[in-house]
């Protein structure tokens, strides 16, 4: 599947706004970020298929593309500066990102602000650094 950003991620899947996004493999999370920073900004589609063949057998490509584009958001990325380095994001945040309850952005359906917690995911991600 081409990314189509009219495409429905969750189509199939409840159309609910209250529906959350399924929790993924932190590493699979990893992977995708990192296909992610190696694409050339002029890119204008990448297949799905791209990203199954960076994470593990069965993976929820559309969960776990959907976790990382919220990382990538301006937003997310000044918030969490302080747990990047050289361009990756600490193990923590992947932890995080990879099971912190998101609700799903469907297609024709208006939304105020992210589809997250923003000052709770961050408060765990501290307490994720500690361990």
């Amino acid at each position: 599947m081409d990314f189509d950003p009219t495409h429905d991620l969750w189509a199939g899947g409840g159309k609910s706004a209250d529906d959350l996004v399924p929790a993924v493999d932190p590493a699979d999370l990893r992977s995708v970020l990192s296909v992610l920073r190696t694409l050339d900004s002029k890119v204008a589609a990448i297949g799905m298929t791209m990203f199954e063949h960076v994470c593990s057998p069965g993976a929820d490509i559309g969960a776990v593309w959907y976790r990382a584009a919220m990382l990538t958001l301006p937003t997310g990325t000044s918030l969490l500066s302080r747990w990047v380095h050289d361009g990756e994001f600490e193990d923590a945040v992947l932890r995080v990102a990879a099971r912190f309850p998101m609700k799903k952005l469907n297609v024709g359906v208006v939304h105020e602000g992210l589809p997250f917690d923003v000052e709770g995911f961050v408060k765990q991600v501290v307490e994720e650094a500690r361990i």
